[in-house]
């Protein structure tokens, strides 16, 4: 299989069963909690009523391969038990491909206040922090989100959007070093040894900033979750440098793990979801938290203004939301769950697997300002330009 025009998020999901996914009414212990959907709808009113839209429907918007079967989304154990316990159809749609165009697809609309047609939309921090900050998002009814209490403590209060009053974390993403201790030579453990004289020109780095110049940052003694932009201009220079050296082979997009696979590269900043997928036909090739830390960063689902069923959309977050439902969908889609008990309703394989049970320090970068933004962005464009 080509690896090239796979982007970080399309890979195959395919790391064992899925299991059996409890009904939304069978929810185990103090753990899980389930609410009633008779007689609401998106508008409070009866349910049915369709005065706001269908509301025994709803419409999600996501990426590729964040739950089972998105090929079809009708076989998915997750989507399938939600609609038996409550009656509401999902609308699943695999159709969100980057962050800035769907800003721009849909940003004439929400700034004036309309819908989008979608009740869920899963967006990365800085751009969810941005939803938010310009008023586009809709705060989530507690009460219809009970099993919100199984959020893990790490992404309880994020500063864009304390107390998670707008935002679930659907998914996290880590970004480490994946490597060939063959070709290499010797056994990596930091971010600094991409830069040992013995694999120039057989390194790549990752063209998405935040993790490239947050890993960098890390090597660096810096802190990418509080650092100044004159801290990340830091990594930008090292990365400069580097290129203009010839140390570092490519700044690339996914196609690093073309690659990898075919060991031009020897060592690369990686995304643990493509290592965890290259590791299958190249067993030699090793994944490496490293000893400064790992950059973390989280998809988050959200409503938005003009949502046709804001409710049906809250109840199948807390449907996600039961460790019961989210083992078996997270093991399946092979991304670390950011639900307290869902490791334990996964397989014993699926617990020691480092890309399901992450160790070491994971890091989140800062969400910059609009001004900061254009900043780094530009320097950093500057920096790796072939």
């Amino acid at each position: 299989m080509s690896y090239t025009s796979l982007t970080r998020r399309q890979l195959l999901a395919g790391f064992g069963a899925a299991g059996a996914v409890t009904l939304l009414g069978a929810c185990g212990a103090s753990k899980s909690k389930s609410i009633s959907t008779k007689g609401v709808s998106a508008n409070g009113g009866s349910a049915g009523s369709g005065s706001a839209g269908d509301a025994k429907k709803i419409t999600m918007l996501n990426w590729v391969l964040y739950i089972e079967n998105d090929a079809d989304p009708s076989k998915s154990p997750t989507i399938r038990s939600f609609t038996d316990a409550t009656g509401i159809r999902v609308d699943y749609r695999p159709e969100i491909d980057g962050n800035d165009t769907f800003y721009t697809k849909y940003e004439p609309q929400l700034s004036k206040g309309k819908g989008i047609g979608a009740d869920i939309v899963v967006l990365t921090a800085w751009m969810a922090a941005r939803m938010i900050a310009k008023g586009f998002a809709l705060p989530f009814t507690e009460s219809h989100i009970p099993n919100k209490a199984n959020l893990l403590p790490d992404f309880a209060n994020p500063p864009w959007d304390p107390g998670r009053k707008f935002t679930l974390p659907w998914a996290t993403v880590l970004a480490g070093i994946a490597y060939y201790p063959d070709k290499c030579g010797f056994e990596l453990k930091s971010v600094n040894d991409l830069f040992d004289p013995r694999l120039k020109n057989r390194v790549t780095v990752l063209d998405e900033m935040r993790d490239t110049v947050g890993l960098l940052m890390l090597a660096q003694g810096l802190d990418p979750a509080s650092g100044s932009i004159d801290d990340m201009k830091k990594a930008v220079a090292q990365i400069r440098t580097a290129r203009g050296n010839g140390q570092i082979r490519k700044v690339t997009g996914n196609s690093y793990t073309e690659d990898l696979r075919l060991r031009d590269t020897w060592a690369s900043i990686a995304w643990a979801g493509d290592a965890a997928q290259l590791q299958h036909d190249n067993p030699d090739l090793r994944w490496l938290f490293p000893a400064e830390g790992t950059m973390r960063s989280t998809d988050n689902a959200m409503i938005l203004l003009g949502a046709p069923n804001q409710v049906g959309a809250e109840l199948f977050l807390n449907h996600v939301y039961d460790p019961k439902v989210a083992g078996p969908l997270y093991e399946k889609i092979q991304y670390p769950s950011p639900v307290k008990g869902a490791l334990a309703n996964m397989s014993a394989a699926a617990k020691s697997s480092p890309f399901l049970n992450p160790t070491g320090k994971l890091v989140e970068f800062r969400i910059l300002s609009a001004n900061e933004d254009d900043e780094l962005s530009k320097a950093f464009a500057e920096a790796t330009q072939q």
